[in-house]
C-alpha cells in the first residue's frame, strides 16, 4: 500500500499543469488569429495588386507608339497595345483603319480579369493587313507555344479585312469573339482550334478567293471558309455568313486520334463535341453547304434554328444546307431550321454521308416550302444584302427557346411574338404575332 502524506500536492500540481495548458492553448489561438489577420491582409493586397494592374489603354489613328497609351496619348497601332496586354486589362480602338501586319495575343486572362480588345463606344475601327500574302492576321497564341493554353480573351467590334485568315486561335478556350465584320481574308474568317469559344453576332463574308476561283486561277482548292474550328464545346449563335468561298462553318471532328500530346493542352482541344450553332443565317457560299459535319469526334453537336439559303451556288448537285463527310459521330441533332433553295445552285437540306437514326436526328425543319422572305435577298447575291426578316417569313415564331440566342444580331432580345424566330435576326415589327403566310401547310419534318 502506497500511503500520500500529501494530499494537497497532487491538486496543486493538477491546477498548474491546467493553467499551463490553457496558456498554451491561448497561445496557439492567438498564433492562429494573426496568421489568419496576415493572410487577409495578404490577400486583401494581392487583391490591391490586381486591381491596381488592371489597365485601360487607348489606341487611335493619331496616336503613337512610343505614347503611354492613354486617352490623351494613344498608341498608334492595335498590334503594339495587343503585345503590352495582360490579365485584365482592356484596350479601347478609335475609329480609322489600322495597317497592321500580325497582331498576336501572347497572354491570358483569368475568369475574373479577361483581356479585352474592343471598339471604342459608337467607332468602327477597321484592321487592314498590309500583306497577306505574308501570314499577316490576328493571332491567338499563348507565348509558351502550340501545347500552351491561351484564354479569356475578347475581341469585339472590328472589322477585319484583307488578312491571311481573319483570325487564328491555337489552343484557345473561353473566348469571345462578337460583333465583328469579318470579310475579304484570301484564307479563312475565323481558324483554328480550342474549347469554349463563343462566335456570337458577327457579319463572316466573302473569305476565300472567290474571285481566282471563278477565273480558274486557284483550282478552287479545299478550304477557304467562314469559319473553321474543333475543339470541345463551341458555340457559334446569332451570325450571319455568306458569300464564302466554301462552307460557312466546318465542324472539325475529324479523328479521334487528332489528339497528340505536345501538340494539345488535352484531348478537349482537339475532339469536338457538344458544339451549338444555332439562330444563324447562312447564305450564297460558293462551293459547299451552309455547314459541314466532319468526322468522329463531332457528337453531340446541336444545329437548331439556322436558315440555310441558295448556298453551293457554283455546285447545283451539291448540299446547300448541311453537308456530312466521313462522319461516323453520333448524337448530333438538327432542330427547327429553315433551308430554301431556288434551284440556282445545290438544292438538297442534308447530305448523303450519314444516317439518319444512327448519326443524326432531325425535327422541325422548314425545308424547301417558302423563301425566308428577307428585306434583300434574291436568288441571286445583290450588292448590299439585308437577311433581316419581312412580316410573312415563314421563319417567324417558328424556332425553339435557346437560352445562349436571346439577343439576336442587331441586339433585339427574343422572343418578339409568340416564340423565338429562325435565323440570325428577330423580326421586331408591329404584327409579328400573326397568321400563317399562306394556306398551304409547311412542310415540317
Amino acid at each position: 500500500m502506497i500511503i500520500n502524506h500529501n494530499p494537497g500536492k497532487h491538486s496543486q500540481q493538477y491546477r498548474l499543469h491546467s493553467l499551463l495548458r490553457a496558456i498554451s492553448l491561448r497561445s496557439r489561438h492567438m498564433s492562429r488569429l494573426k496568421q489568419a489577420i496576415g493572410a487577409c491582409i495578404l490577400s486583401s493586397i494581392l487583391l490591391q495588386g490586381v486591381t491596381a494592374l488592371a489597365t485601360t489603354y487607348h489606341v487611335a489613328t493619331t496616336g503613337s507608339d512610343s505614347n503611354p497609351g492613354t486617352e490623351k496619348q494613344p498608341w498608334r497601332t492595335v498590334a503594339h497595345a495587343v503585345s503590352n496586354m495582360v490579365a485584365g486589362d482592356t484596350t479601347y480602338v478609335r475609329g480609322g483603319i489600322y495597317k497592321e501586319e500580325i497582331i498576336k495575343f501572347r497572354e491570358s486572362g483569368t475568369q475574373s480579369a479577361p483581356i479585352k480588345l474592343v471598339n471604342a463606344p459608337g467607332e468602327s475601327p477597321i484592321v487592314d493587313c498590309i500583306d497577306p500574302a505574308q501570314v499577316h492576321r490576328i493571332i491567338i497564341e499563348h507565348k509558351s507555344g502550340i501545347a500552351g493554353t491561351i484564354g479569356w480573351i475578347t475581341i469585339e467590334g472590328f472589322e477585319i479585312r484583307n488578312c491571311y485568315n481573319g483570325m487564328k486561335i491555337i489552343s484557345g478556350h473561353d473566348l469571345t469573339i462578337r460583333r465583328n465584320w469579318i470579310h475579304h481574308n484570301p484564307g479563312t474568317g475565323i481558324l483554328g482550334n480550342g474549347t469554349r469559344i463563343l462566335v456570337d453576332r458577327n457579319i463572316i463574308n466573302h473569305n476565300g478567293d472567290i474571285e481566282g476561283c471563278q477565273a480558274g486561277t486557284n483550282q478552287c482548292a479545299p478550304g477557304s471558309h467562314g469559319v473553321y474550328l474543333n475543339g470541345t464545346a463551341n458555340v457559334i449563335t446569332n451570325n450571319v455568313i455568306y458569300d464564302n468561298l466554301t462552307f460557312g462553318v466546318q465542324l472539325n471532328g475529324a479523328s479521334a486520334s487528332n489528339y497528340r500530346p505536345g501538340v494539345h493542352p488535352s484531348a478537349e482541344f482537339a475532339r469536338s463535341e457538344n458544339w451549338v450553332i444555332a439562330n444563324n443565317t447562312f447564305a450564297y457560299s460558293w462551293r459547299g453547304a451552309g455547314i459541314v459535319v466532319w468526322g468522329s469526334t463531332c457528337n453531340n453537336a446541336r444545329i437548331e434554328n439556322n436558315i440555310f439559303y441558295e448556298n453551293a451556288v457554283s455546285s447545283p448537285k451539291a448540299t446547300q444546307g448541311i453537308h456530312f463527310t466521313s462522319t461516323t459521330c453520333t448524337g448530333v441533332t438538327i432542330k427547327n431550321n429553315l433551308a430554301y433553295a431556288s434551284g440556282s445552285g445545290g438544292t438538297s437540306f442534308l447530305g448523303l454521308w450519314a444516317i439518319e437514326g444512327v448519326h443524326y436526328t432531325q425535327s422541325g425543319n422548314i425545308v424547301n416550302v417558302s423563301d425566308p422572305r428577307f428585306v434583300n435577298a434574291p436568288a441571286t447575291l445583290p450588292s448590299s444584302p439585308n437577311f433581316s426578316l419581312t412580316e410573312r417569313s415563314p421563319a417567324i415564331d417558328a424556332g425553339l427557346p435557346l437560352p445562349m440566342t436571346k439577343i439576336a444580331f442587331d441586339g433585339t432580345p427574343r422572343p418578339q411574338g409568340r416564340a423565338y424566330d429562325i435565323g440570325a435576326y428577330e423580326y421586331s415589327g408591329n404584327n409579328d404575332v400573326k397568321g400563317p403566310s399562306s394556306p398551304v401547310a409547311l412542310q415540317v419534318r
